[in-house]
């Protein structure tokens, strides 16, 4: 540092006998050298994602892409048979700045800064249950009878109070419930019949239409939170990312 400051014939950093801080005209550079580096990543991107690359990298949310995605995925693969897929696990959208990734599929809000974002599957929740949880109570059950039971959630116990509000029934408080932070982990205390969980609606249908589970009533709470197709506003997509939303799509609308 002290050779470039000799270099330069400016001070950058200021030193205290207790720590060191930038200088003004350190300050300065470090602002110009971190634009200079982001502009060198996004022309790197660029010539990456000119047709001669054939890899796709495709951000995806870890249960949708068990549960939805990986049934499907064969279509797309067999029909692009000059396409290096690649499946990146994530929870959280895409960071296009720094991650080297082509396309997301993440739950959320859809309202991330630089992303282009379109809704694809709805996040809608609704209480799931084993088959034999309530047995032959099924018939008779009221919305506010749940109260009484095991309840499971993934995100926010106020979405349990939401769903009752959706049912018709008042409560005077929020419900007790546990939270479990891992839809995989959610989904299979439901199955194995320990209690009654809020989760996507459109994520059980197979398990409903096999007997895993049932709907105890079909109500659902929209919480504002959806699965989303995501990428960078900033820049083309690439032919491949290309490819891969229109198969989407078409996923979607049949």
């Amino acid at each position: 540092m002290r050779a470039l400051e000799q270099e330069l014939g400016v001070r950058l950093v200021e030193r205290h006998p207790t720590h060191n801080s930038l200088s003004p005209a350190g300050s300065r550079l470090s602002v110009a050298l971190r634009e200079g580096m982001d502009i060198m990543e996004a022309g790197v991107r660029d010539v990456s994602s000119q047709p001669g690359q054939k890899i796709l990298t495709v951000s995806v949310a870890p249960f949708f892409s068990a549960s939805w995605l990986t049934p499907r995925i064969m279509g797309f693969i067999e029909a692009n048979p000059g396409i290096d897929l690649r499946l990146h696990h994530s929870y959280q959208p895409p960071d296009y700045r720094r991650d080297q990734i082509d396309l997301g599929i993440n739950w959320g809000h859809g309202q991330w800064p630089g992303v282009e974002a379109e809704k694809i599957l709805d996040g809608s929740l609704t209480p799931v249950c084993a088959p034999e949880f309530f047995g032959s109570r099924k018939q008779t059950l009221k919305p506010g009878d749940l109260i009484k039971q095991p309840l499971f959630y993934e995100f926010r116990r106020e979405d349990w109070a939401d769903w009752f509000a959706a049912s018709g029934t008042t409560l005077s408080g929020l419900p007790a419930a546990t939270k479990i932070d891992d839809s995989n982990a959610l989904r299979r205390i439901a199955m194995e019949g320990h209690g009654i969980a809020l989760f996507f609606r459109t994520l059980v249908e197979e398990d409903l239409a096999v007997g895993r589970m049932l709907l105890p009533f079909d109500v659902t709470v929209d919480t504002g939170n959806h699965y989303f197709l995501n990428y960078p506003s900033d820049r083309e997509l690439s032919a491949g990312a290309r490819r891969f939303r229109r198969w989407l799509q078409t996923q979607i609308s049949g």
